[in-house]
């Protein structure tokens, strides 16, 4: 039975089932099995002694060569040979090899599906089998029957997603030349439509050929931006800040002063610079780290983890992939004197990269956490019924006027600030850069080892 096939959202082919032919020996109906393994043998992959060895001395119904090209089956078709069957078959096969890999995943030889979208909708694609039963033969006969068709096998259905080819395409080829010129260990992206929650991409590398994935590493399949957990740093400023302006405790007027660093129970946090007197609007463009330490102290500790829930850190997003990762974000009953300021600046907390481009959509979208949806459309095979996939939004995190406030903020960072290497002529681009420092598993962090991002 052919497996459903996976298309992109303009319907290019993704991963496809093409078919393939096994050849089965009936012995019932054969005079010579050397005969036939002789006359086989010019059209098969298998010389006549390979044939005749795998047959042995069973008798009845027996499988002796797979996967062949529907050219081949057509010439053993002609042979017209008693007792030799061909059974039409499926391989999986995905025509455009890497792209896409790490989300797509793939299928054994038995076709069921074993990573990525392949093993999430397995049952969905993979469809039903049919039912067939031997036939009557005569009391104390050694071969068995010949099958018999009860019922035929029903196809799988096709899934549609939301990515876009060209846009996938695009974002791993710029991958690939960020870590040829940088050499990390590994790199994501992700580009999301922040009012549907559409994935239109979602790449990383290291990825692997689909084609010939038994001669990829198991590192090589995950999907890191829905797997892999990290500190994010700088880029959780952004959201400190809205919570500010949700309860009323920061405005366009409040001024901070930084000193080169920000200080909490005799502790220094320190910042990049010496920004001295700024607004929030500096604050942000400037990655200060003393003035949001200073937030920090501003804003209520229940307060700041409703913001951070709310946004969707610390629960799973909900996308239609295997293994996803919550991320960590203790609750303030577990937080310490250092906490609060900690999480302001994106440290003691861990997030997936979906989870960062949720709730950066929802500062793009006016302030609505969109479930990220990676499947359209299921159809049948027939093409006769159609399931449509809406998107699904999981909640209001703060109002419309705050996200245009949060926008313009960002929209600093790029024109006056830190990341003013995003800047694209004729466009405006917002965003907030960060490169935080990864955890040190025997405590504080390494001082040569960072997690660089843009959203």
């Amino acid at each position: 039975m052919r497996r459903g096939a996976i298309y992109d959202r303009n319907g290019r082919e993704l991963a496809i089932s093409v078919e393939t032919y096994t050849v089965n020996l009936y012995t019932r109906e054969m005079k010579s099995l050397p005969d036939v393994a002789n006359r086989l043998s010019a059209f098969i992959p298998m010389t006549r002694e390979e044939i005749l060895k795998k047959a042995g001395n069973r008798r009845g119904y027996l499988q002796i060569c797979k996967n062949l090209e529907r050219s081949q089956a057509n010439k053993i078709t002609e042979l017209n040979i008693p007792g030799v069957i061909l059974e039409e078959t499926y391989r999986r096969l995905y025509p455009q090899n890497n792209l896409a890999s790490n989300l797509l995943g793939f299928c054994g030889t038995d076709g069921h599906g074993l990573e990525g979208i392949e093993l999430v909708f397995d049952r969905t694609m993979r469809g039903y089998p049919g039912l067939a039963v031997e036939g009557d033969v005569s009391f104390g006969d050694e071969e068995g029957g010949k099958p018999r068709i009860i019922q035929p096998p029903a196809g799988g259905s096709n899934l549609t997603l939301t990515i876009d080819s060209f846009i996938q395409h695009i974002l791993e080829g710029e991958l690939a030349k960020l870590v040829e010129q940088y050499k990390p260990i590994d790199a994501m992206a992700i580009v999301m439509d922040p009012y549907s929650g559409d994935i239109l991409g979602m790449a990383c590398l290291p990825n692997y050929d689909l084609n010939d994935f038994a001669n990829s590493t198991p590192a090589a399949h995950r999907n890191r931006p829905v797997v892999d957990v990290f500190e994010p740093g700088s880029c959780m400023k952004i959201f400190p800040t809205a919570c500010g302006f949700s309860s009323g405790k920061i405005s366009d007027q409040t001024r901070f002063y930084c000193k080169g660093f920000g200080e909490v129970y005799g502790r220094r946090i320190k910042c990049h610079g010496s920004h001295g007197l700024v607004d929030i609007s500096g604050v942000i463009a400037e990655s200060c780290n003393a003035s949001m330490v200073q937030i920090s102290q501003m804003l209520e500790s229940r307060q700041l983890y409703k913001m951070y829930r709310d946004l969707g850190f610390g629960e799973p997003s909900g996308i239609s992939l295997p293994g996803e990762g919550q991320g960590i974000l203790s609750a303030p009953s577990r937080w310490s004197g250092l906490s609060a300021a900690s999480l302001c600046i994106g440290q003691e907390l861990a997030v997936t990269g979906i989870q960062l481009a949720g709730a950066y959509g929802v500062i793009a979208n006016g302030g609505k956490l969109m479930k990220p949806r990676l499947v359209k459309r299921i159809d049948s095979q027939a093409g006769d019924i159609h399931e449509e996939i809406p998107p699904t939004i999981k909640r209001e995190v703060f109002s419309p006027e705050i996200a245009l406030h949060l926008r313009r903020l960002l929209l600093g960072v790029v024109e006056h600030g830190t990341g003013s290497l995003a800047k694209v002529a004729d466009y405006s681009i917002g965003g907030k850069t960060s490169t935080a420092q990864k955890a040190n598993p025997k405590g504080g962090y390494y001082w040569n080892k960072v997690v660089t991002s843009f959203v």
